[in-house]
């Protein structure tokens, strides 16, 4: 086999090791809030619906911080907070429902990233046509 082969496999390799590396920590598993809170420190995504009452968007030193509890679909008595220091989603206001993506740190669900879930506009649109 020739040296410049050779020398192309182990880059091909080692750009495939790296990519690989760097999706593993971008994957969260989904999970429940239970289990968010019983595993702190973990990258996780918790499905949840918002409650409208409890949304505060405040900001300190230049730096927005959105606040927000969410409710298990299932059981709505089990809550978390969520935290996400980045600017509010454009069409946040509008949503039902997020998946929130972070960790579970110091009571609080640190959200590194939003999943705004928003009713379908096609939903009336559909029932009133039957």
């Amino acid at each position: 086999m020739k040296p410049g082969y050779i020398v192309a496999l182990v880059v091909l390799v080692v750009a495939m090791c790296a990519a690989i590396y760097s999706f593993s920590g971008v994957v969260a598993q989904h999970a429940d809030i239970s289990t968010a809170i019983s595993q702190p420190g973990k990258t996780l995504q918790i499905p949840g619906r918002i409650r409208k009452e409890t949304v505060k968007y405040e900001i300190t030193e230049g730096r927005g911080s959105l606040r927000f509890t969410i409710e298990d679909f299932v059981d709505p008595s089990k809550t978390i907070q969520v935290v996400y220091a980045k600017p509010k989603p454009e069409n946040f206001d509008a949503a039902v429902s997020v998946e929130a993506i972070g960790e579970y740190r110091e009571g609080v669900f640190e959200a590194h990233n939003l999943l705004v879930k928003c009713p379908s506009k096609y939903n009336d649109q559909s029932s009133a046509a039957k």
